[in-house]
């Protein structure tokens, strides 16, 4: 398990609610989900790239050794 950090932070009072019913009383993982959803379209467009490339570099790959390397 990775080490916790306590921190605050403010919300509006609807949005608490929500967060607390939807999540059965453990807003932490509530909270802690959706920042993990939003990281991982933070970093969307960087893997997409990556993974572009990527495919770039295997035709380039199977071009000069001739064979597929996928």
């Amino acid at each position: 398990m990775s080490t916790r950090t306590r921190t605050t932070v403010s919300l509006p009072a609807d949005l608490i609610a929500h967060a607390r019913t939807a999540s059965g009383g453990n807003v932490s993982a509530y909270v802690e989900r959706a920042l993990r959803a939003q990281q991982l379209r933070d970093v969307a467009s960087s893997v997409r790239s990556w993974r572009e490339q990527a495919v770039n570099d295997t035709e380039e790959l199977a071009d000069i050794f001739g064979e597929d390397v996928a």
